[in-house]
């Protein structure tokens, strides 16, 4: 059965490489044979009388780093123009224009435009300087800063990140529109959560950050073969099968600048729904660096090396880091660590026509919990204690060719990547049943004899999982431009295989580890791997007319699984993602400071596939005790008789996931103030949830009345025993598309100049938010009520399952001010949650129909609802359960300052959160409720040499 699936597997890679072979193929022949096309008409035509050439190269005027695909607009009087795009040198040149006075205007992406007026009386060379956004915002950026381009994306740089003093890449999203600073959660798994109110979810939507991609050096990290989990107490808060990146393993002392991108995406990123964390990490320099941070709950060490040889254009970097962190310092039992570590290298060579860069890194990712009881305080020296480990390590490569040239043709990249991962959990637990349990060792379904599980026993589990993953990704970029109008067209696909290798659960069937368990063991390895193939193209134009600028992205993006049986409905399902991006730049209003305003909006859609987990769940097992018979004086009689129900609960009509959204937004900038409001709608009807399912099981239920053990030899014989036939119907969780998510809000920032005198910016960010979320389908429930002994028969089907609407309003205040004569650094932020509320939504608890003891579904009257049983069925609500909760404002401030020493050398910083706290009681339903904080601090020293 493994090699049967192994050959499988290896003939899907081989058919999926050998598609990408012939998509790379016809990508490099359709650009050779456009590779003259779209360049400047006057390139290689002799000067004319005059005429003069111009060559102008772009440099950023910190690093002086060349420009790439910088615009330029070379204005004659009120008719005549010209424009270029410069190349990998930064350089344009405009051959055989006519001699006279010019304005020039130079833009690009990231940076501040520049406007100049030419005198060209002759062949000239003129090197244009351009002020980064960054570097025009004075330097040193503390927070995030929201991104220039046509949809909402939040940029988070070195220098934010290492004022912010992060443990781990969940302190990162404090700097997002509508979130504040949290203290550290080691002891569960963090989930993102993007554009929700509250910041958090039920589970059953957890879809939301299990739709969040995250892409390191453009490779997607992936767990969607994750099948760690296990169904008790101890998974509470840390499984993540099937709910994303758990940020708690992603450091961030490698990492060079962030972008998460809240509103619509390229195409050329998929598999997602909520947004896209888009990560790069170091690259270059000849820096020692070493960080060591200690706070309240834990320790961090990291200490990293770049070596950059410009001659040989290579560079390498590495770094390694260490987490350690005690969910509570007072308790040892309880821990968190993390070990990363990584080398990262890349390589150029150059010709007079093409630039290859090839760019490769290794990656080591460890996370370490431990969880355990103290025996001396628990009754009999109960044990219970908890093991994960995960140890992951990847492999990728980008090779890319970029044309140094003007043509259609500019660049193709072929970006690959394997990652494995050796995860283990083992728990071990002092099992006291609290009722009769069987012991669950039938693996075929029908009619057997039992056992009883002891009245205590030291049980053991192992999860023991090995999931690969496997990227491919080509993509090709063209270039043709036509007057002031400028386009580049992107076309690629990319491959995902995702497998898990692993022994799934080992344990001893005669001690399980909980007694209501109802799964059997299975190898991981059993489970087919799930293919992903995906095409996409768009196309980024920029347009200019007259002083207006218009910049429009569009693409669409296809999707589908591979390696399906024909009983899912995804087999041969393409998914189609279409999205659009525009930015409309009006004209500057005033001369001596100039008012500019962008409008944007986007609109798209968004797929994520379900993961192996909920294509291939366990098979439900199901033991129904047919005969108990139990003596203490002779143990001879004793006899339990089981039949065990094996039930498939795949749902073969499980599609993805799906989610549109859109989003407009305003952008206004004057003498270095900025202010951006979004406002936005995303609606999800499609998330996955744990659905419920109902099935009809038949058994006999034998009756012992007469028989007499004293006088009984053996057990009894089920042939002479009389038995009634009985029925019961089982609820059951089965993966379904029912979670709908809607969201709706506004996001805002506006970031000051720095003010020469007092050296302080002030920036203003925050949020309002409103998230619903319900199950968009019906849902299955047995009522709990028990009538002569035995619970009610009935199922009852209900519209009305779980809703909720939580909204909330935050503004964040944060005064960053920088003095490089005394080399110090700080910041304080006044962080404002104005207010959080939830409310359920209205369930009125009838029931829509209802299933009989026959198994039929029969709709739910008048008539059901006075019968003296199925009146049951109605379920019995509070009122006080459906009204509006609302908490007050809750204010807090928070400092960190920086100071750097020997020649910035050194660098020691600190903070500390809550510092002074407002948060009034406030009164709820009638009671008063009390609120409390304390602050959270730390601190750490750094070494650059």
């Amino acid at each position: 059965m493994h090699l049967e699936n192994r050959i499988k597997d290896v003939r899907q890679v081989t058919h999926s490489v050998k598609t990408g072979i012939k998509l790379i193929g016809f990508i490099l022949l359709l650009g050779l044979n456009f590779q003259g096309m779209g360049q400047h008409r006057s390139h290689g035509e002799p000067l004319r009388k005059g005429r003069i050439s111009l060559k102008l190269t772009v440099r950023d005027s910190h690093n002086r780093n060349a420009v790439e695909y910088a615009t330029l607009l070379l204005k004659k009087g009120k008719n005549r123009q010209f424009s270029g795009i410069t190349d990998e040198k930064g350089s344009h040149t405009f051959l055989s224009i006519p001699k006279g006075d010019y304005e020039l205007t130079v833009t690009s992406l990231g940076y501040k435009s520049r406007t100049i007026d030419l005198h060209a009386r002759r062949d000239t060379t003129l090197t244009i300087l351009l002020l980064s956004n960054d570097i025009a915002m004075q330097d040193v950026v503390v927070t995030a800063y929201e991104s220039r381009g046509a949809t909402s994306a939040s940029r988070i740089d070195r220098k934010a990140m290492e004022h912010l003093q992060p443990s781990s890449f969940t302190d990162l999203v404090e700097l997002l529109p509508g979130n504040v600073s949290k203290d550290p959660s080691m002891g569960s798994a963090n989930l993102i959560k993007l554009r929700e109110a509250g910041g958090t979810g039920p589970s059953d939507y957890d879809v939301t950050s299990f739709g969040t991609s995250f892409v390191i050096d453009g490779v997607p990290l992936n767990n969607d073969a994750n099948m760690q989990y296990i169904s008790n107490s101890w998974e509470t808060g840390r499984n993540t099968t099937g709910k994303g990146i758990d940020m708690r393993s992603i450091s961030t002392d490698d990492i060079a600048k962030v972008e998460i991108v809240r509103g619509i995406p390229s195409v050329e990123y998929g598999d997602l729904t909520s947004g896209l964390v888009n990560i790069e990490r170091k690259k270059g320099g000849n820096d020692l660096e070493a960080r060591f941070k200690a706070d309240m709950q834990s320790q961090l060490f990291y200490v990293g090396k770049g070596i950059e040889l410009t001659d040989k254009q290579f560079t390498l970097n590495t770094g390694i880091d260490y987490l350690d962190s005690k969910i509570d310092p007072r308790n040892n039992r309880e821990n968190f660590k993390r070990v990363t570590g990584s080398i990262r290298t890349e390589k150029r060579w150059t010709n007079d026509h093409w630039r290859w860069t090839f760019n490769s890194n290794l990656n080591y990712r460890g996370t370490f919990e431990n969880d355990k009881n103290d025996p001396d305080l628990t009754p009999s020296g109960a044990i219970d204690s908890y093991e994960s480990s995960n140890n992951a390590l990847s492999l990728a490569g980008t090779l890319s060719l970029n044309n140094r040239k003007k043509g259609f043709f500019r660049s193709l990249s072929l970006t690959a990547s394997a990652s494995g991962s050796w995860d283990n959990i083992h728990q071990e637990k002092t099992v006291v049943p609290s009722k009769l349990s069987v012991v669950p060792t039938a693996t075929q379904p029908g009619v057997h004899d039992a056992e009883i599980l002891p009245s205590t026993y030291l049980a053991s589990l192992d999860v023991n999982g090995n999931p690969f993953n496997a990227f491919v990704k080509a993509i090709a970029t063209f270039n043709y431009n036509y007057r002031n109008w400028f386009n580049i067209i992107k076309v690629g696909g990319d491959w995902r295989m995702n497998k898990n290798y692993g022994e799934g659960q080992l344990y001893d069937m005669r001690r399980p580890i909980s007694i209501d368990i109802t799964t059997r063991p299975r190898p991981f390895n059993d489970i087919p791997a799930e293919h992903n193939l995906a095409f996409f193209i768009e196309e980024a134009s920029k347009l200019r007319l007259g002083k207006h600028r218009i910049d429009i992205t569009a693409g669409l993006r296809s999707a589908s699984l591979l390696n399906l049986d024909n009983r899912y409905v995804l087999d041969g399902k393409i998914y189609l993602d279409p999205r659009v991006n525009a930015k409309w730049a009006l004209p500057r209003i005033g001369e001596r400071k100039p008012l500019s305003i962008e409008l944007s909006g986007g609109v798209g859609w968004h797929t994520k596939m379900p993961d192996i987990s909920k294509l291939y769940p366990d098979l439900f097992y199901y033991d129904l005790i047919q005969l108990n018979f139990f003596s203490n004086e002779n143990p001879a009689v004793n006899r339990m008789n089981v039949h065990t129900f094996i039930d498939d609960l795949t749902n073969y009509n499980l599609k993805a996931a799906r989610n549109m959204k859109w989003e407009v937004r305003a952008d206004f900038s004057i003498d270095d103030h900025r202010l951006s409001v979004t406002y936005f709608r995303e609606k999800m009807t499609s998330g996955f949830r744990q659905g419920k399912s109902y099935t009809r099981y038949i058994y006999n239920r034998y009756s012992t009345e007469g028989l007499d053990p004293s006088t009984m030899t053996g057990p009894p014989d089920l042939a002479d025993l009389t038995f009634t036939p009985d029925t019961i119907l089982k609820v059951q969780s089965v993966h379904t598309n029912g979670s709908r998510i809607l969201k709706e809000g506004v996001e805002f920032q506006y970031s000051s100049k720095r003010f020469p005198i007092i050296r302080t910016r002030l920036t203003v960010n925050g949020a309002w938010f409103r998230t619903t979320y319900n199950n968009s389908q019906p849902v299955y429930k047995r009522p709990s009520v028990v009538i002569d002994g035995r619970q009610i028969r009935y199922i009852g089907l209900y519209n009305e399952d779980d809703g909720y609407i939580r909204e909330s309003f935050n503004t964040n205040f944060t005064f960053d001010t920088d003095i490089p004569r005394l080399k110090l650094g700080f910041s304080t932020s006044i962080q404002c949650m104005w207010f959080t509320s939830s409310q359920s939504m209205w369930e009125s608890g009838v029931p829509i129909a209802y299933v009989n003891m026959e198994g039929e579904l029969l709709p739910y009257t008048d008539a059901e609802r006075n019968d003296m049983i199925l009146q049951h069925l109605v379920e019995s609500h509070y009122e006080n359960n459906f009204k509006k909760r609302t908490i007050p404002i809750d204010a807090n401030i928070n400092i960190k300052v920086t100071k750097k020493i020997c020649r910035d050398k050194i660098a020691l910083a600190l903070y500390v959160n809550r510092l002074v706290s407002y948060h009034p009681d406030y009164t709820l339903f009638g009671n008063t409720i009390r609120r409390t904080s304390n602050p959270y601090f730390g601190m750490e020293i750094n070494f650059r040499l």
